[in-house]
């Protein structure tokens, strides 16, 4: 009757993708597939040969625990059932399966044997293992990196489209927070003092182009109103299975009021020698005044050589006076905006042309760029390119070419002012923005003073090459931003 059953089901039982055997009651193989076959690496005959005691040996902890199990599925009439085993092969590889039983009866609906299905799941539950072993360390690396930012010294601040989700203690002290409830929720923009929304939104329009987040300074307002400068960077991570901002920053507050402190030192310094330079300088041409005064008053010749001379000088205290009252304008509080270079620089040669054909002096203007935009205050831009040109002109009595170029890279926007004049020594060079020195006749040296000072309050800076007989070269070096989107 068992060789019937097996002969009748042989295409389904042979050709079936998971490894089935027949097994009879009392826990031996009688028939197993070619995937079973496979599976436990061993020729279908030697399992039911009579030459296989080792195989049934080998598995003879198998065969007995499909015993056990079928015999405790007919002592609950149950037909079918499954349990899963790890089955150590001959070979010592290690196999865990799933073993679905089912009672096939006899004609008398008697238990007759067993028809069991083995469903590898090795590789799986090998998967599962790695699985759980790399859910544990990334826990284990997740655990450690919270404890880092929570003992970090510096603050950390983690933000979805400009909103805190997460802070720190050592930002909670930076901000003056007393636990997290009081900072969850709140907006950048809200602790980023209003002074600093422009950076603020300009790295967003930066990021949202290139990708890329600059160093950054803020001015915050803390909680208890207080304000704070800070200093830090931002890296863009997955949050909460979304895009995120950390942010971390250290508090430069007392840095920047000692560099502020020195600085001030140094304006003190630097007015003590302006004061004792507008002395020196004044004094001269009113000693020249009060000589010729008292001449005139003992004279009965002719004045009038005397009141030019007077006049002379009158004008020269004149200039030194209106050129220390440009001096004291960069100083003065003034709104800078995003401006486009190009059309000062244009308006700028436009006005000196006039000056410079009397001098038979050509300047020429050029740039490859449509527009080079950075921070800054018109008026004052146009000081220092007028100054810049007027040097040119001054050092060039022969007549001559200057020529104004424009180049730009990520960071800065240059633009540089070549003269073909009488060029300045190294040290001349050196010397260049001290008050009352100049290497011309009639200057101040107050021009060139001005022209830094303008320069510096831009964030830029300013490079000077020369050589004598050759010329020289003004290279202004200003920070360059992005076009404004709402700037057409």
């Amino acid at each position: 009757m068992l060789r019937d059953h097996v002969r009748s089901s042989d295409p389904a039982f042979q050709h079936a993708v998971h490894g089935m055997a027949v097994i009879s009651l009392d826990g031996t193989f009688l028939k197993i597939n070619t995937a079973l076959h496979d599976l436990l690496g061993h020729p279908q005959h030697e399992f039911i040969s009579a030459a296989s005691p080792d195989l049934d040996h080998a598995y003879r902890e198998m065969l007995s625990d499909i015993q056990t199990y079928g015999e405790s599925l007919q002592s609950q009439h149950l037909t079918n059932g499954k349990f899963e085993k790890q089955i150590v092969l001959v070979s010592g590889r290690k196999l865990q399966v799933i073993i679905h039983l089912a009672i096939i009866p006899n004609e008398d609906h008697d238990p007759d044997h067993y028809l069991v299905q083995f469903e590898d799941r090795t590789r799986l539950a090998e998967l599962e293992t790695k699985m759980n072993a790399t859910e544990t360390m990334l826990l284990d690396i997740q655990t450690s990196y919270w404890q880092m930012l929570e003992k970090m010294p510096l603050a950390v601040l983690i933000t979805k489209k400009g909103v805190v989700q997460y802070v720190n203690p050592a930002a909670l002290r930076l901000i003056h927070a007393k636990d997290q409830s009081e900072v969850y929720g709140l907006v950048t923009d809200t602790i980023v003092d209003a002074s600093f929304h422009y950076t603020l939104t300009n790295r967003r329009r930066v990021y949202a182009t290139d990708q890329s987040l600059d160093a950054v300074s803020y001015l915050i307002n803390c909680l208890d109103g207080q304000q704070k400068f800070v200093e830090g960077f931002t890296l863009v991570i997955t949050y909460e299975g979304e895009p995120a901002a950390v942010g971390v920053f250290k508090d430069v507050t007392d840095q920047r009021q000692k560099e502020e402190h020195m600085m001030q030192s140094e304006k003190l310094t630097m007015a003590g020698q302006l004061a004792a330079g507008i002395a020196h300088e004044i004094r001269n041409p009113l000693t020249s005044i009060n000589g010729f005064m008292k001449l005139m008053r003992s004279s009965n010749r002719n004045t009038d050589y005397y009141y030019d001379i007077i006049e002379s000088e009158l004008k020269r205290i004149e200039l030194i006076v209106n050129e220390l009252l440009v001096l004291s304008k960069p100083q003065a509080k003034h709104v800078s905006k995003p401006v486009n270079v190009l059309p000062i620089l244009d308006q700028v040669i436009t006005l000196m042309k006039v000056q410079s054909a009397l001098k038979d002096i050509e300047i020429v203007f050029d740039t490859d760029d449509t527009s080079l935009w950075i921070i800054g205050e018109i008026n004052q831009l146009k000081q220092v390119f007028i100054n810049l040109l007027k040097n040119g002109m001054d050092a060039m009595e022969a007549g001559g070419t200057i020529t104004v170029t424009t180049y730009s890279n990520e960071q800065e926007v240059l633009i540089s002012v070549r003269d073909e004049g009488s060029g300045m020594t190294a040290e001349q060079v050196q010397r260049l923005g001290q008050p009352f020195y100049t290497t011309k006749e009639t200057g101040t040296g107050l021009g060139f003073m001005i022209t830094q000072n303008i320069i510096h309050n831009h964030r830029g800076s300013i490079q000077i090459e020369s050589a004598l007989n050759q010329g020289t070269i003004f290279t202004v070096k200003l920070p360059k931003i992005n076009k404004p989107e709402d700037i057409e």
